[in-house]
């Protein structure tokens, strides 16, 4: 067996190891272990990644394997987004502060709630919570306590925990209090009446609902989940907390979770349902069936991302990502029924709709863009091809979208000559 050659420097013990990437993090050997690596990326851990610590990467020539050198190398070239891809947005308009999600850069933006305009200007954040200390990753749904000030943030498929901070937190800071939650989740939404927390689960079609408090490895308070609810990768969730209602927006693709479900009355395979917004008593549990469903062609829900409940005037708002659609139904809407209204088209800016808030005092609503570096804010009654109100930049203008999600393979198409990138 040949020997790799080695360049001392970023070895340590001999020991050989490989260069990772995740996204665009580069792996780091934290300075008290050989074997644990630190996800610091190199901007933020410079010292730690220039002081012989980083993973040795190395690349191995068919013809060469006796003359493979290691060593802190820069890659040839990489593929990476420098700049925020929005996920999730929540409006305080009592504070005058609106949160977005950055699921590309594991982060936090707060935003002043008159940032923007229409000018090619980058809009800066307020403040921002980001770093290794915080704890997260692929930031999904994001949920605003005014009353208790507080943070809540989702992290899907890497994280599997929920942190919440305080409402000052700014920077690297460690969150307040974690919550482990099931694999995939993804949307959040509070009810303050009740003081819980309920949060989707795509993979196992589920919602769980929690204590508000709740932290580490604390058992949910009731688990929605089985053939008779409907679920089928939900997304985005709403708690109507007036009428103890909890609505959530279903992709439509269904597999079992567990071999015992699978088995049920014969072997079952997955299936592929129309996208829906489903709507549950809030204390509903076990595999009950929602009250009403929104569901077929006449409702142009595709790929339903974020939704947001405006108890005012009775609406509810979904993203619908795969038709760059925002959707506006009546609160009390079923069946086959289409949209209230519709924001859509050219001259709205939109681009890979994946969160969605009503702002009911100032009577605005908000979009964030994933496929764009932008957040459009329009009129709470726009509808048909509009041009926002404002943009809020965190790019400049036509700076491309990579549009990762969570990249976890790669592969190299010979014949088209292509990095293929499944997310």
């Amino acid at each position: 067996m040949r020997r790799f050659r080695r360049s001392p420097r970023g070895m340590r013990a001999g020991r050989v190891l490989g260069y990772g990437l995740l996204g665009a993090l580069v792996l780091c050997l934290s300075s008290n272990s050989a074997e644990v690596p630190d996800t610091r990326t190199q901007d933020e851990q410079p010292e730690a990644c220039s002081t012989g610590t980083l993973i040795t990467p190395w690349t191995v020539e068919a013809s060469g394997w006796e003359d493979v050198t290691g060593g802190d190398l820069v890659p040839v070239r990489s593929v990476a987004d420098p700049y925020p891809s929005l996920h999730s947005v929540a409006v305080d308009a009592e504070n005058n502060r609106v949160l977005m999600s950055d699921s590309n850069r594991g982060e936090l933006l707060f935003y002043d709630r008159s940032a923007g305009g229409l000018s090619s200007n980058v809009a800066e954040p307020a403040t921002q919570v980001r770093g290794p200390a915080t704890g997260m990753m692929f930031v999904a749904g994001v949920a605003l306590d005014p009353g208790n000030h507080e943070i809540f943030a989702v992290n899907n498929d890497i994280g599997d925990r929920m942190e919440v901070f305080p409402y000052d937190a700014e920077g690297n800071v460690r969150p307040k209090r974690i919550l482990f939650v099931p694999h995939g989740s993804w949307g959040v939404a509070l009810n303050r009446q009740r003081d819980e927390v309920a949060i989707t689960v795509e993979h196992a079609n589920t919602v769980v609902v929690y204590r508000r408090e709740a932290t580490q490895g604390d058992a949910p308070l009731r688990i929605l989940h089985g053939p008779k609810t409907g679920l089928g990768d939900p997304h985005g969730i709403t708690f109507d907390e007036e009428r103890n209602e909890i609505s959530v927006a279903n992709h439509g693709n269904w597999a079992p979770l567990t071999r015992a479900e699978s088995l049920q009355s014969g072997v079952k395979g997955g299936r592929f349902d129309p996208p829906s917004i489903s709507t549950y008593a809030g204390d509903a549990k076990d595999d009950a069936a929602p009250v009403r469903v929104i569901q077929g062609k006449r409702t142009g829900l595709n790929w339903p991302m974020g939704m947001s409940l405006d108890p005012v005037h009775n609406e509810i708002a979904v993203a619908s990502y795969g038709n760059d659609s925002i959707l506006i139904f009546h609160r009390t809407d079923e069946g086959d029924i289409a949209p209230v209204r519709v924001i859509h088209g050219s001259q709205t800016s939109i681009m890979g709709p994946m969160g969605v808030s009503f702002d009911t005092k100032n009577d605005e609503i908000w979009v964030t863009n994933y496929r764009e570096h932008t957040a459009a804010v329009f009129a709470r009654t726009a509808q048909g091809n509009v041009a926002p109100k404002r943009l809020v930049r965190n790019a400049p203008p036509g700076t491309p979208a990579v549009g990762f999600g969570n990249p976890g393979a790669v592969a190299y198409d010979s014949k088209r000559d292509q990095i293929l990138v499944p997310n």
